[in-house]
């Protein structure tokens, strides 16, 4: 009896192996340019004046190649819903005075950002903090 219970059980797990290792994944965005392609799960990115911000999916796993980054226009461009990876020269805050030979700090300079489905975002580096960015949620697309 137990035999026959395993063997009824096998293929329901077969089955379900799928959804439950699928859980673990994330979910990669998609860079559209500019314009939506028609997708429902789209959003809108903006960068600030003077301001640039390169942007790719993450890596499809541990060992996995990192997509090309593509520049966000000053225009702004489009991308469906999920995970990416914003890479930024964020060197000096934007509210303090330009210098003649800054000193460049050393910051991590690429920042993973998760963009939902349906609004309009704005990406801009941090006023007060060197080698941070902001991303202003500026509502429905």
């Amino acid at each position: 009896m137990l035999k026959r219970h395993l063997c009824l059980s096998l293929p329901g797990l077969v089955l379900l192996l799928p959804l439950l290792l699928g859980g673990c994944a994330i979910q990669r965005g998609e860079v559209l340019g500019r314009s939506p392609l028609g997708y429902a799960d789209t959003a809108f990115i903006g960068v600030g004046q003077d301001e640039y911000f390169w942007i790719a999916p993450p890596a499809s796993g541990k060992h996995g190649v990192p997509p090309a980054s593509m520049q966000i226009p000053a225009d702004g461009l489009w991308v469906r819903e999920g995970w990416f990876i914003v890479e930024f020269q964020c060197f000096a805050p934007r509210d303090r005075a330009a210098t003649n030979d800054p000193i460049i700090p050393e910051t991590d300079d690429q920042k993973p950002i998760f963009i939902h489905a349906g609004h309009r975002y704005m990406l801009s580096c941090s006023p007060t903090k060197i080698g941070q960015i902001d991303l202003q949620d500026q509502g429905g697309t």
